[in-house]
């Protein structure tokens, strides 16, 4: 039924029954909000709301940094794997 069609229909009832379609239609608000259920449902799947302290690029940009040791170290053992993997 579209709302046009919706719209005649209830257009054309007594007042007595437009006033029952009114509270019918508030109680389906109500019911609505205290579910949490959106109007319009997608068959997509919700993601769950994590509320963070900080944003994730926050933590990825203000992260822990290798030291200069560090890094050679990692360069050192690269060039041996590298060095095994091809004999």
């Amino acid at each position: 039924m579209t709302d046009l069609q919706l719209y005649s229909e209830i257009s054309s009832l007594p007042s007595n029954l437009k006033q029952e379609v009114s509270d019918f239609v508030a109680f389906l608000k109500q019911k609505s909000k205290q579910k949490n259920i959106p109007a319009k449902s997608d068959s997509k799947v919700e993601e769950p709301f994590v509320a963070y302290r900080s944003k994730f690029s926050d933590i990825l940009l203000n992260g822990p940094i290798f030291s200069e040791e560090q890094i050679q170290s990692i360069e050192e053992t690269r060039k041996s794997i590298n060095e095994w993997r091809t004999k």
